[in-house]
């Protein structure tokens, strides 16, 4: 093989795992983010990671003022973090099955409140 064709190969394959992604991901429809209602997953079952999310909230003030309101009125233990869609949740971690998380839920609305039991991530 002459030089020539010899760097060609080389070149080729190295090349080639670098444009495998990018066309994989263009034949696929290109690049894709989840869309809000995709980041929070309602609970439909038990399931391993199971969370009781008072709300998801775009500004960090307003979920600050509901974690106060939620731990004045007793639902004390209540989290606050970014989600994968860059909105704050306001949530109880770590509920051990749907009953349970249905129950608090129920709890908070009596207190004037919104919830919902969803998969954890």
């Amino acid at each position: 093989m002459s030089g020539r064709r010899l760097l060609l190969l080389a070149a080729t394959l190295a090349l080639a795992p670098l444009l495998a992604f990018p066309l994989a991901v263009l034949a696929d429809g290109g690049a894709r983010f989840p869309s809000r209602d995709e980041c929070a997953a309602a609970a439909t079952a038990d399931a391993p990671d199971l969370d009781v999310v008072y709300a998801r909230l775009d500004d960090l003030v307003a979920a600050e003022a509901l974690l106060t309101e939620l731990t004045q009125v007793g639902f004390t233990g209540a989290e606050l973090e970014l989600d994968a869609c860059g909105r704050w949740r306001v949530f109880y971690d770590g509920i051990p099955s749907l009953a349970q998380g249905q129950a608090l839920v129920d709890q908070v609305r009596q207190a004037g409140f919104e919830a919902r039991v969803e998969l954890g991530g």
